[in-house]
């Protein structure tokens, strides 16, 4: 298993867990689809609440934290895919005219055509097989996914403007076992270590909050949806140390790494070596 990113074009992965879980405040620093295949899957946010069984989807818009739980059925695993979007192409099919409604936070479909599905394999599969399929081919079948969730009904609003500790989020996410001290931040992001403080302070962010919870995110990606180690996920977002990780891991949690993958072995069919690469952050439990 792993998480395929196509730059320009979105990114893609798998999600297995097999023990039931809760995630708190999760960002989504994406436009993202996800598609239940097993399991079900429950997201709540401020006094509203979605689940969506297997075979369901939901839409989650840019910007939206939730609380989500992952529920496997019985000795089964949890299983979804997600597609996550770049801003860009969110803007450009929100130009066009259609039917569907531009929701706030989330938008589930139960029970999708079957072309949607098959929409979804697609858009999937242009992702994670970039050699294959031509970038116009790939960003055509983007089009027709949107297109199927604008005809469900909904749509994802015009991308916001980005934030200043997005733009530090991205950074960091491009390089997550980076040095990331407020003296390179501040070069990168041409500011003073004053204005950059000001300004995460104004987002309600520290930069070591900012960084930790970057850092987290991404390793909970790697946990749900590649075989890598634990050592090798620490050392991935800048962790010498596998007990500190773990210990930085259940602060942010509230429960161990090793309680992602349970006590049962992967299905050896939908194994395979990975190894960390860049990431696009948009944490989806």
């Amino acid at each position: 298993m792993s998480i395929a990113i196509r730059p320009d074009i979105g990114a893609s992965a798998r999600i297995v867990q097999y023990n039931r879980l809760r995630y708190a405040n999760i960002l989504i620093n994406r436009p993202v689809l996800i598609l239940v295949e097993r399991g079900t899957k429950i997201l709540r946010s401020g006094e509203e609440e979605w689940v969506v069984p297997a075979g369901g989807c939901i839409a989650l818009a840019q910007g939206e934290t939730f609380d989500v739980v992952n529920a496997a059925e019985g000795e089964h695993a949890y299983e979804a895919r997600w597609i996550a979007f770049e801003p860009e192409t969110v803007g450009a099919f929100a130009a066009k005219a259609g039917q569907g409604q531009p929701f706030p936070r989330a938008f589930p479909i139960h029970g999708p055509h079957k072309r949607f599905h098959d929409a979804f394999a697609d858009c999937a599969q242009a992702i994670t097989e970039p050699g294959g399929i031509p970038v116009e081919i790939a960003r055509h079948r983007l089009d027709e996914l949107l297109l199927w969730l604008d005809l469900a009904g909904g749509r994802f609003a015009p991308p916001r403007p980005p934030g200043f500790s997005d733009r530090v989020r991205d950074l960091i996410s491009n390089e997550p076992n980076g040095d990331w001290t407020s003296v390179r931040l501040c070069r990168l992001t041409g500011v003073s270590e004053a204005t950059l403080r000001r300004k995460l302070a104004a987002e309600n962010w520290s930069l070591q909050s900012l960084l930790i919870d970057v850092r987290m995110s991404i390793a909970m990606q790697l946990l749900q949806s590649t075989d890598l180690s634990i050592l090798r996920i620490a050392e991935a977002v800048g962790y010498e140390s596998q007990s500190r990780f773990a210990v930085r891991f259940r602060a942010r949690f509230g429960f161990a790494p090793s309680a992602i993958r349970g006590h049962i072995r992967p299905d050896p069919k939908i194994s395979a070596s990975s190894s960390p690469s860049r990431h696009m952050d948009c944490p989806l439990p």
